[in-house]
């Protein structure tokens, strides 16, 4: 769905690279993480899919487009964006911000109206509550999601998310991510996610690019990066604690066995990741927990050799 060949980016004629001969292959249906230090070149990489910023050479390919030879605006019209400090218009109700791309797409009033109520059913927001409010009428939270409704609102292929839910509190932005997980599992887009946190970058990205000086270290998918760092700076970078984060890959019905677990053993359900269930483990101090259901089933046991043998 996106191919960035050898682009580089440069804001002076003579000045230094901010992203330096860049190539990148982004699938269709997948999200794609770009995280690294500060200046690194991540915002500047995604800004220049969707001609925010033109690069100075190399070739962008979206959708089989050449961006740089379709008129920007209309480019814009195609490709969801959704940042961290959300952008709603302050001035417009709800169902108008939702509705403003679709509209200058020319789209029928009822089915703009159609697909406003879809987004937030979507999005887990009640359409009969949400649709006049105002933005500054909503928290944080509900706001981001009305920012990821009106970027799919006319069903674009490709999603760009720029630090999306850096501005949102820790609970609240792990659910979010969560949410964001199985909206994706629905309706299938191709994405690319800005961030600087690196358990968002695990939890959200199928694949993930370590960005370094304007250029991709590592490009891998979340376990490799984890167990196999490129070099120093990407193992550096990933932190000392890599395998504690890798065990977030993994649910406990990936490691789990049908026996019986002894009497009073604390209890883990079958969805919970691996990471979580070795909190637990550590918390009860032990080394076996009971996977129970929602129905409170017991369906076997997890012990700790079982997680550490992942």
């Amino acid at each position: 769905m996106i191919t960035m060949e050898h682009v580089t980016k440069r804001f002076a004629a003579d000045g230094p690279a901010s992203v330096d001969d860049l190539s990148l292959v982004v699938p269709e249906g997948t999200t794609t993480a770009l995280i690294g230090p500060s200046g690194c070149g991540k915002t500047t990489t995604m800004r220049m899919i969707n001609r925010l910023i033109d690069p100075t050479e190399g070739k962008i390919i979206v959708n089989d487009e050449d961006v740089t030879k379709v008129d920007p605006v209309e480019l814009r019209r195609h490709i969801g964006y959704v940042i961290q400090q959300v952008g709603l218009f302050p001035h417009m109700t709800i169902a108008q911000n939702i509705a403003a791309v679709p509209k200058l797409l020319g789209w029928t009033e009822a089915k703009i109206k159609s697909r406003t109520e879809e987004l937030l059913d979507l999005v887990g927001l009640d359409p009969s509550e949400m649709l006049k409010r105002y933005p500054r009428q909503l928290s944080g939270g509900q706001r981001q999601r009305i920012g990821v409704a009106r970027a799919l609102a006319a069903d674009p292929p490709v999603l760009l998310m720029d630090e999306p839910f850096g501005a949102i509190d820790p609970i609240a932005r792990t659910r979010l991510q969560d949410e964001f997980r199985q909206i994706l599992r629905r309706v299938r887009k191709t994405v690319v996610l800005v961030t600087h946190d690196l358990d968002e970058a695990i939890r959200l990205g199928d694949r993930i690019a370590i960005m370094k000086s304007g250029k991709i270290v590592q490009y891998d998918t979340p376990d490799a990066v984890l167990s196999h760092p490129a070099d120093a700076f990407v193992e550096n970078f990933v932190g000392i604690d890599r395998a504690i984060k890798r065990l977030g890959l993994f649910t406990v019905n990936d490691a789990m066995n049908t026996t019986t677990p002894r009497p009073g053993a604390s209890t883990v359900a079958p969805t919970s990741s691996l990471r979580e269930a070795l909190a637990l483990m550590v918390a009860a101090n032990s080394d076996v927990l009971a996977v129970v259901d929602e129905s409170g089933a017991v369906k076997g046991q997890l012990t700790r050799d079982a997680i550490f043998a992942v």
